[in-house]
């Protein structure tokens, strides 16, 4: 019998191929005789994907949205874990939230996960951020993937302006948070921040010497490697998303801050990427990865990424938000 392709249909086949091709070589050269690698990656479940009234208020503030928890042994290439985490009260229902006139209109409300990391017991925190009528209003979700240990816990973001939202986070040494807020309802400017988790207080990093964000740069997608390095992306005029480190060490004798220094130009199949990346993520092995939407399909992939040359490698699809690895 004689069997013809669609060119898209082989189109399709052949990318399949190609990804399997780029997970069989991780599993034999990268990440052979070593314990079961799983990435992690959260989304809001469908209820809170959907535009409701209870987005019309500052009651928001007080409550986080459900999300889910996916995860993928990537040695597998398989799903080893889907779970639900349900909306959580905040705990701090008593800090005061600014909000801003009633007659503001937003032209649609929304909730959206900005962040997500792992702290060195196991702990997960999510940022999520609601555009609302009253505002916009970051909250943090504390969760263990078993949900034994401890029950979720739900934190709005303090000290933090009606305007302000958290969109990027990453735990580094001794568990400290740190941050990119924007300052514009998820657009430029930006800053960096630290944020205590146990409390939800967010404070500007200008204190701690972190570096300042031109103005009109997109910044996100913090990631830290396995030689405590700390990465992320941004994003100038030209539109095209470029890998950069920050330098908190060597701090400007001027300004007293440390420095971003651009290092590659992200890229796919050899062309320059137009668009900025979902989320970043370090394997314990040293591995980045990335989380992005580059097809016309409407859903997140994952990414391999050669911190040299910036060319990313698709490897599977993942519908979800944000990713990372829990600490070794």
């Amino acid at each position: 019998m004689n069997l013809r392709l669609k060119r898209r249909r082989f189109g399709k086949l052949a990318l399949a191929s190609a990804a399997t091709t780029v997970l069989s070589n991780i599993a034999t050269k990268t990440f052979a005789q070593q314990p079961p690698l799983t990435i992690y990656g959260v989304r809001l479940t469908p209820a809170s994907s959907r535009i409701t009234e209870d987005l019309a208020d500052a009651s928001t503030a007080n409550k986080t949205p459900g999300i889910i928890l996916q995860a993928v042994n990537l040695v597998q290439n398989q799903e080893v874990l889907t779970t639900e985490i349900a909306e959580q009260f905040v705990q701090n229902q008593q800090e005061t939230t600014e909000t801003i006139n009633k007659a503001f209109v937003i032209k649609k409300p929304s909730e959206r996960v900005t962040g997500f990391t792992a702290l060195s017991n196991g702990t997960f925190i999510v940022a999520v951020s609601a555009a609302t009528r009253k505002g916009d209003f970051s909250r943090f979700i504390l969760f263990n993937e078993d949900g034994k240990r401890s029950a979720p816990k739900g934190l709005k973001a303090k000290k933090i302006k009606k305007k302000n939202t958290v969109e990027s986070l990453l735990a580094i040494q001794n568990d400290q948070l740190l941050s990119v807020v924007s300052l514009n309802q998820g657009q430029p400017p930006f800053e960096l921040a630290v944020i205590n988790f146990r409390s939800g207080q967010v404070d500007s990093g200008a204190s701690f010497g972190l570096p300042d964000i031109p103005s009109n740069h997109r910044f996100s997608n913090l990631a830290q490697s396995a030689d405590g390095r700390i990465y992320a992306t941004t994003m100038d005029s030209e539109g095209v998303p470029i890998l950069v480190q920050l330098d908190l060490q060597n701090k400007s004798p001027i300004t007293g801050r440390g420095k971003i220094i651009k290092l590659v130009q992200l890229s796919f199949n050899d062309r320059l990427l137009k668009s900025d990346l979902a989320s970043l993520a370090f394997s314990p092995s040293g591995q980045l990865f990335a989380l992005a939407n580059l097809t016309s399909e409407g859903t997140n992939s994952l990414f391999i990424v050669d911190l040299k040359t910036g060319e990313m490698k698709l490897l599977r699809k993942f519908a979800v938000d944000k990713i990372a690895f829990k600490k070794v």
